[in-house]
């Protein structure tokens, strides 16, 4: 006597399976628009401070973490003497001279040294991680709607 299975169970998984799969993408869709989104902004700002900065040396007094994490000395123009922690993209070595881009309005909270790294390396990273999130998000979407669509009856004609 053949064993008569319930296919209603692995139907209700089929339809939550698809149902998450859309969910998840809509959700991996926005976080990673609004993260590009964002990134474009803060890619407009690091332009203006590009625009508007002005650029003295420096040189590193210490290292705090490795060569990625210098503490940097540098007078302004105006002769102010400032010390800031510099962090990211950037590999120095104790007593290294480097040059140094600050906004003169507020040198001590915009300084970074002048190498691509520091200045558009959380831009970069930033952005990478939106577009990630946005095809993973957009993948998540194709594969949901494709089971919502194979799981329709055709209409007949």
């Amino acid at each position: 006597m053949p064993v008569k299975i319930d296919q209603a169970p692995l139907a209700r998984t089929a339809a939550q399976r698809m149902e998450l799969l859309i969910a998840k993408g809509v959700v991996f869709t926005v976080v990673g628009t609004c993260m590009l989104i964002g990134d474009v902004m803060y890619a407009q700002s690091t332009r203006e401070f590009l625009r508007t900065s002005v650029v003295v040396p420096g040189h590193v007094i210490k290292l705090n973490a490795g060569p990625h994490h210098p503490e940097i000395a540098f007078t302004t123009l105006a002769g102010e003497q400032v010390e800031y922690p510099q962090g990211g993209d950037v590999s120095v070595q104790d007593g290294a001279t480097v040059e140094v881009r600050y906004a003169p309005d507020a040198p001590r909270t915009s300084a970074r040294m002048n190498t691509f790294g520091a200045i558009w390396g959380t831009v970069l990273t930033l952005g990478g991680m939106g577009a990630v999130f946005f095809l993973c998000g957009i993948g998540q979407l194709w594969s949901g709607v494709r089971a919502w669509r194979s799981g329709r009856n055709p209409v007949a004609r």
